[in-house]
């Protein structure tokens, strides 16, 4: 018998596993690759120059968790305090309480995706102090999670209590206010590789992750907690 009549059964096994996990790494790494090429074109392209770079970061901002997180409640509270607005129509604490309940969610589950992926940003980002504990961690994208999330609970209400959308947003149509979030979530999603901040499957998983996880996990809390309970007014 040949030479080769001598391998094992094991042995075949361990080189078609090597080869396997070669094939694996190759396409991991083909994936970087193209990651790496279009998040520098387009951080060379858009996000240098201080002009569109001081555009994408207000963009940016406005998809900011922690932002909103931080201000809109203590401004509320004081605009409350000092007879400004309140009291609150149902829709409006309807609507408060889905939009809160997102923007937990997303905080929560994106520090634990970003430290069980722990991907570092690219290298070119310019890391400050708002980039500190998980958020140093690129993938995914925490504003695109958001964002996404934030569309799909406006297709939701708009398909189910469109009246909660009309009544907050002083009767704006609902479909014109999906078109306009979902323009608005494709920009923070070109912002954040733009900037720099992310490479473009970042954003990509982050789109997807927002709009089919973190939406139906806000979902089941909000009909838990019976948060669009009440019926529309009848006119």
């Amino acid at each position: 018998m040949g030479s080769y009549g001598s391998i094992s059964q094991d042995d075949g096994d361990d080189t078609k596993a090597d080869l396997e996990q070669q094939h694996a790494m190759s396409l991991a790494d083909r994936l970087y690759a193209y990651d790496l090429t279009w998040s520098t074109k387009l951080y060379h392209r858009f996000g240098r120059d201080p002009t569109p770079r001081l555009c994408w970061e207000i963009f940016s901002h406005s998809g900011d968790g922690f932002l909103w997180i931080l201000t809109i409640p203590p401004l509320m509270g004081l605009l409350w305090a000092a007879g400004l607005i309140g009291p609150f129509e149902p829709s409006t604490k309807m609507l408060l309480s889905a939009l809160f309940t997102v923007m937990t969610v997303d905080i929560i589950a994106i520090m634990l995706l970003k430290l069980v992926f722990h991907r570092q940003r690219p290298p070119f980002h310019q890391a400050d102090m708002r980039f500190v504990g998980p958020d140093q961690h690129s993938f995914p994208s925490g504003h695109s999670t958001r964002v996404w999330a934030m569309v799909a609970m406006l297709v939701y209400l708009a398909g189910t209590h469109p009246w909660i959308l009309r009544e907050f947003f002083y009767g704006l149509s609902p479909a014109v206010l999906v078109s306009v979030s979902i323009v608005w979530a494709l920009i923070i999603n070109f912002s954040r590789v733009a900037l720099g901040r992310h490479y473009p499957t970042d954003v990509l998983a982050g789109t997807l992750i927002g709009f089919l996880v973190f939406w139906p996990i806000s979902l089941f809390i909000i009909n838990y907690y019976g948060m669009l309970g009440v019926p529309p007014p009848s006119y």
